[in-house]
């Protein structure tokens, strides 16, 4: 893994290395915990783990001892003759040239792998201005671009990991593969997929990143915090001024730009105009005294024109187009 949390493997080093925070090693043994899968995999790289420590404690010879042993054997009693040993160099020596060139065949065989094969794939990037979209990735995955959104592809072949870095909001639905990751990158956070539908909110110019889980699981973390383990349902909020991660209830209409399905119960009616001119190109103004009325009312997949009649015919308003502009006028519903 990269410094960043790309993936689990860091977080495990550290914890076999004990040099895991205690939030960190809390989250490696949640997550091993997790299913039989992850655990044969944390099994597997702690065994390496502890083959490739073990190397470090190279004997110690004495070989001046052991040339005085072989001596003792091979002058017999009355032998004269003397033969001078010129040693050629201690085993130490031959084992470290051995693995000197070991280590420079590799590096070769490396260095033409990474010239020759290159690990990244080229990017795809998918960008949005007024209009909503939907689109497929390369690995199969489906994604739907809110407005105003850059979406920006890539796949690590080296890695295994499909590298997605977005700027707006998108809808993902990840056709899990479970020898590879999907990771999203926003403003140094992360979101890491573990075979799920869910939507991430990271406009530039909110104080937030919020991700909300429709099936499935994620992570949602930053380099210097584990952050949230998110299930369906399940929503986490990044604050980017304190840095914090949270988790919070949903709300019924987070995903309505996409599904165009919404619901509000008893809602002010200035929230719902906002909702749906959050979704809608064409916007809905009130005057002052409607302002102060509510609505319990439910829309699936209408127009915004059908929208505001449907509206205008609950509080006794009037409906007025002009352009991409629908005003509702009335005398209100009281204090």
């Amino acid at each position: 893994m990269e410094k960043i949390y790309n993936d689990i493997d860091d977080l495990i080093g550290k914890y076999l290395a004990r040099e895991a925070t205690a939030d960190e090693a809390r989250f490696v043994e949640g997550w091993i915990s997790q299913n039989e899968s992850n655990r044969k995999y944390f099994n597997q790289i702690a065994t390496i783990y502890t083959k490739a420590a073990s190397i470090k404690e190279l004997q110690q010879f004495d070989t001046d001892a052991a040339w005085n042993k072989v001596r003792g054997k091979l002058q017999k009693p009355g032998d004269t003759k003397v033969v001078e040993l010129k040693p050629t160099g201690s085993s130490f020596g031959i084992i470290f040239k051995i693995a000197a060139s070991v280590l420079i065949a590799l590096g070769i065989g490396f260095f033409a792998y990474r010239t020759f094969s290159p690990f990244n794939t080229k990017t795809l990037e998918v960008i949005t201005d007024k209009e909503t979209e939907t689109d497929t990735l390369p690995d199969g995955s489906n994604v739907f671009l809110n407005r105003e959104t850059k979406l920006a592809y890539s796949f690590n072949k080296k890695e295994n990991t499909h590298n997605v870095k977005l700027n707006g909001e998108a809808y993902f639905n990840i056709k899990h593969k479970n020898d590879e990751k999907f990771i999203i990158e926003v403003d140094g956070v992360f979101i890491k997929d573990i075979g799920t539908a869910f939507n991430v909110k990271a406009y530039p110019d909110s104080k937030t990143i919020e991700v909300v889980v429709e099936e499935g699981e994620v992570m949602f973390y930053s380099p210097k915090d584990s952050g949230v383990y998110l299930r369906a349902n399940g929503k986490g909020v990044y604050n980017k001024v304190t840095k914090e991660f949270t988790i919070e209830n949903p709300e019924p209409n987070a995903i309505s730009y996409k599904s165009k399905f919404f619901i509000f119960s008893d809602t002010e009616l200035v929230t719902v105009t906002e909702t749906l001119n959050s979704v809608y190109n064409k916007k809905i103004f009130v005057n002052g005294a409607l302002k102060k009325c509510h609505l319990t009312v439910t829309f699936n997949n209408e127009s915004i024109d059908e929208i505001a009649h449907v509206i205008a015919e609950t509080l006794g308003a009037t409906v007025t187009v002009s352009g991409d502009s629908i005003l509702l006028e009335g005398s209100g519903c009281g204090d």
